[in-house]
């Protein structure tokens, strides 16, 4: 991982290998000091693990995806749970061959196939998450 940026702004490069979702959090912990933040990005991703979350059941349901993937489009946040930075992140991917397939989900977890590129935005206030018991999720504290 490369970045460049200070205090709020920051674009971070992930290089090919990488897993997106722990190489941002260890990126939080350690340059953001956990805050919160919003982010969006670009880039190729392989060996995803993608998913949803059933209301009905109260539980998230992932699928592993073979094969590399264009990030059509990405974004996401991050609050704090028990003092980590918790990465919410949602994504279009679109298949790298003639199809072009999407597909479209939350993202658990992700291996960066070419490159991945972060634009990522700090909060001024440290978000958390509390359970919420008509969803079963630890929503959003605001």
């Amino acid at each position: 991982m490369k970045y460049t940026g200070s205090g709020t702004s920051y674009i971070i490069r992930l290089e090919r290998g990488e897993e997106m979702i722990s190489t941002l959090s260890d990126f939080l912990a350690t340059e953001g000091g956990a805050r919160s933040a919003i982010f969006q990005g670009i880039g190729a991703l392989e060996r995803v693990k993608i998913g949803y979350y059933d209301l009905a059941k109260k539980e998230y349901y992932f699928r592993k995806e073979q094969g590399v993937f264009e990030v059509a489009s990405m974004q996401g946040n991050v609050s704090v749970v028990d003092g980590k930075p918790f990465i919410h992140a949602h994504a279009v991917l679109s298949r790298c061959d003639e199809s072009c397939a999407c597909i479209g989900a939350h993202i658990k977890e992700a291996y960066v196939a070419v490159t991945l590129e972060v634009f990522l935005t700090m909060l001024e206030r440290e978000i958390g998450r509390v359970h919420d018991d008509v969803t079963g999720l630890k929503l959003l504290d605001l």
